[in-house]
């Protein structure tokens, strides 16, 4: 064999060599998602998460991010999996952690949140940073809060224009404490159920109403079985990027860093998309024939539901109420 040829050989084989260890030290994270991979609140986050995870690593972590439930649509057994490492990382409500971080029970008190940049200031904020790192006991890195958006009540009955409109509506709820207290300060029928069933029971009227974003309506389907939608925009609804902490502490000081950061990166990009797909969001809700209308006074059913903040000052507590309302001013 000639000398030019063999060095040739060596050289494709050292490649080679060099390739194959790049691909077995590059680590695998597994995201779980009930969201498709595009459209409803989180657009294309996650594929942006994963693109960014590789550069903040320099290409050391990759995700394989499972969609649309795959893994499971129950967004509390997804936040329960990241618990136990069955998978590192995964987006999933607020209410679905509130045992880990009672302190959130602050996104669910109605009419706390202006607008998206109040939000912003308060993820950002200490109060952000205080919540965001109340579930870090449970095992568990809250790596970034994220939006779905505020959530308003759409139902099959009429459009809500006053608080007489939803007297005697029944609705489905969250698990919330707060929700059901809120719904019941406006004498409606409040029915926990997981958001899979809601599209079956407004169909068959165990439910007149549901509440939530506007891409949220467009994802889930409840678009096609419903024929109001009222922006009473009650409360704000954060997701929370939850990952394994013993996971992400199983890695260097740098790497660390570069998850963070990527989280921070991914957080940024989904708010910004959520904010740009809210007009978008109600075009297509319109578009389908639900009939959409703003509420003209607001005021009403802010009064009637004053004493939730009273009663729940004390349980949240850490004077976050009061910190979130200065941050709006």
């Amino acid at each position: 064999m000639l000398e030019s040829q063999k060095r040739i050989m060596l050289v494709c084989l050292i490649a080679l060599l060099t390739f194959s260890h790049a691909a077995l030290a590059a680590v695998t994270l597994r995201l779980g998602t009930s969201q498709p991979p595009e459209g409803g609140f989180y657009g294309d986050t996650w594929a942006q998460f994963a693109r960014f995870v590789e550069e903040e690593t320099n290409g050391e972590v990759q995700v394989k991010v499972h969609y649309s439930g795959a893994l499971t649509s129950n967004e509390r057994e997804l936040a329960e999996m990241v618990q136990t490492g069955a998978i590192d990382l995964a987006g999933v409500a607020h209410t679905y952690i509130l045992g880990w971080a009672p302190s959130m029970k602050i996104f669910d008190l109605p009419f706390l949140f202006t607008d998206h940049a109040h939000v912003r200031q308060v993820f950002n904020s200490p109060v952000g940073e205080f919540l965001r790192n109340e579930t870090l006991d449970d095992g568990v890195v809250t790596l970034a809060l994220m939006s779905a958006g505020f959530r308003s009540i759409f139902n099959n009955v009429r459009p809500i224009n006053t608080v007489e409109d939803v007297r005697g509506m029944k609705i489905r709820s969250m698990e919330s404490p707060v929700y059901l207290t809120f719904f019941r300060a406006l004498n409606m029928l409040p029915t926990p159920m997981p958001s899979s069933e809601l599209y079956t029971s407004l169909q068959l009227g165990v439910v007149d109403a549901g509440e939530n974003d506007p891409a949220s309506v467009i994802s889930w389907g409840w678009v096609d079985v419903i024929k109001y939608y009222s922006l009473t925009n009650h409360t704000y609804c954060p997701q929370v990027f939850l990952m394994n902490k013993a996971r992400l502490e199983g890695f260097g000081p740098e790497i660390q860093e570069g998850i963070r950061r990527a989280g921070r990166r991914a957080a940024e990009y989904q708010l910004d998309y959520v904010e740009r797909a809210w007009d978008d969001s109600l075009k297509q809700i319109k578009d389908k024939g639900v009939k959409v209308n703003t509420i003209a006074d607001i005021k009403p059913f802010q009064s009637a539901v004053e004493a939730i903040y009273v009663e729940y000052d004390p349980i949240i507590g850490n004077n976050l109420i009061a910190q979130i309302r200065d941050l709006g001013r």
